[in-house]
């Protein structure tokens, strides 16, 4: 028993050597190549700052001493990668190359050295000589020539829905005929919260004119609430070879369950009270029943029954008293006063303070930029008559945190209000972006710049005004009023900045400050466009 018992922890012993080493004899080491480039190889882009590898193995690199030639083939001009960049975070396995150096006017005209840029449009060809790069363990990368090419640009014009109760295709719309559509894969829908995503492109039909691509997602987006989305430059590219500017919309999910709403809100605080007023939301039909009645009790004591109609989609209560009594009313729609697609509705109970004081009528005293044509819409700041506090729902969201302009093809664009601690309290500022920077709260700033006329409805914006001595706000969801009209006429490039005395305050096309201008591309100076080339 024993030599066989032997005999087997022997053969296992074989056996198990024999895998370990015929497991050592299939593991190959990874292979030395190139992963990824930017800009990709063959890649229409607008421009380009530097050119970027990822090696499947870390790598050491050697910038020639004559640098690397990038050859516009149309033109015949001649850049120069002769930067080498390295820093201390970044992954071993990664080359990064930037253009040489050119003096460029910085802040109060003094001049000084920026990496160059290239942005004048054509097709661009370099070289990776053999033996720049090399492998941690000696392997060199083979020559190797790469081409991109510097495109125009086209804007999205729309986006459908933007509103339903579940997203499940979106549709864009362009002015230029749609000849490809590429990078699919960097195309999804986010949640606003964490900026996730939520729902994936995953294909895509263009209609019969061109101009419109319906885009298909992986995964229906119902539950009710907020979206972004956010379209890159480069998914689309025109019959005449440009490509889409970056675009952004929100997408909103309602809740598609029959409800109601009144013109009072639980908890408000007014300085008149009359009609109480029921409207309706995904309601196809309401049917009043005969002897319900809302009641509404007074501060002091006894009560007031009103009588109901239904005309043009809204149930009027009208009461038989008036309501001039400060103090707490107590308003009562008692359930199964209406059906709404033939479902009662259920009790509710609204409280609300009548009080007396003096309150100045709200009104926009200007809006910034003002009526007319300028360069870009990147900013709008509206100033109240008064301080003023965003309004929300019962379920204290922001009314109006997301306004929309409308094009004159009837195409909607988001405006999401932005924190700026510089703002008096009168005022609100709006910005032609979605997402946000590191801290959180300051928005990064997309300036709308596609030529055309824009507007803007005031009445979308909602706010609480009427502020006391308590810092109390006692008008709640007061609605704006006007529109404002922009017409935006198109880019002008100038040379460079002219000189002016005084501070120069400029931002860039992300809505960041900077103290100076170093790099070439389209910067706000003093509140007017300028191009950099």
């Amino acid at each position: 028993m024993k030599k066989l018992l032997l005999s087997f922890m022997a053969m296992f012993l074989v056996l198990g050597t024999a895998m370990a080493q015929d497991k050592e004899e299939n593991t190959e080491p990874a292979a030395f190549g190139l992963q990824a480039v930017t800009p990709g190889d063959g890649a229409s882009v607008t421009r380009v700052e530097q050119v970027q590898f990822i090696f499947t193995k870390d790598v050491t690199a050697t910038m020639p001493e004559s640098g690397i030639e990038v050859k516009n083939t149309e033109t015949n001009e001649v850049f120069k990668l002769t930067n080498l960049y390295e820093n201390e975070y970044m992954p071993k396995n990664y080359v990064i190359l930037q253009f040489e150096q050119v003096m460029a006017e910085g802040k109060d005209g003094k001049e000084e050295l920026v990496n160059q840029v290239i942005t004048s449009p054509g097709a661009y060809t370099y070289t990776i000589p053999a033996g720049m790069i090399k492998s941690a363990d000696g392997e060199a990368f083979a020559e190797q020539t790469f081409t991109f090419n510097i495109v125009g640009t086209f804007p999205v014009n729309g986006c459908s829905p933007l509103e339903a109760s579940k997203f499940e295709q979106l549709e864009l719309t362009f002015s230029k005929e749609i000849a490809e559509v590429a990078n699919l894969s960097r195309l999804y829908v986010t949640d606003t919260y964490y900026y996730s995503p939520v729902a994936l492109v995953n294909g895509y039909t263009i209609s019969e004119d061109k101009k419109t691509v319906t885009l298909t997602l992986d995964n229906a987006i119902s539950e009710e609430g907020w979206y972004d989305f956010s379209i890159p430059e480069g998914i689309f590219i025109s019959a005449d070879g440009e490509i889409n500017a970056y675009a952004n919309f929100w997408l909103n999910v309602v809740d598609p369950t029959p409800a109601f709403m009144t013109n009072l809100n639980d908890g408000d605080r007014v300085q008149e009270l009359g009609n109480l007023q029921i409207g309706f939301k995904n309601v196809n039909e309401v049917i009043l029943a005969e002897g319900k009645e809302v009641v509404a009790y007074l501060p002091s004591e006894g009560d007031s029954k009103g009588t109901a109609t239904y005309a043009d989609g809204i149930i009027t209560v009208t009461f038989n008293k008036e309501f001039t009594e400060e103090g707490i009313y107590y308003f009562v729609i008692p359930e199964g006063m209406f059906t709404m697609d033939g479902v009662p509705n259920e009790e509710r109970m609204i409280t609300v303070e009548l009080f007396t004081l003096s309150i100045t009528p709200l009104a926009i005293e200007s809006v910034t930029p003002g009526d007319g044509e300028i360069d870009q819409i990147g900013r709008i700041v509206v100033s109240f008559n008064q301080d003023i506090q965003m309004a929300w729902d019962k379920e204290y969201q922001t009314i109006s945190k997301v306004i929309y302009l409308t094009d004159a093809a009837g195409n909607k664009i988001a405006l999401t209000e932005n924190y700026n601690p510089s703002l008096s309290y009168n005022q609100l500022e709006y910005a032609s972006g979605s997402t946000y920077a590191e801290n959180g709260w300051e928005l990064i700033v997309e300036p709308i710049t596609a030529a055309g006329t824009y507007t803007l409805d005031l009445s979308q914006i909602v706010v609480n005004y009427g502020k006391d001595e308590n810092w109390m706000f006692n008008a709640f969801n007061g609605f704006c009023t006007g529109t404002c009209t922009w017409t935006i006429s198109g880019e002008t490039a100038v040379e460079r900045i002219e000189v002016v005395t005084g501070e120069q305050v400029i931002y860039d096309l992300l809505g960041r400050r900077v103290e100076k201008i170093t790099d070439a591309g389209i910067y706000i100076v003093n509140g007017k466009k300028v191009v950099i080339k």
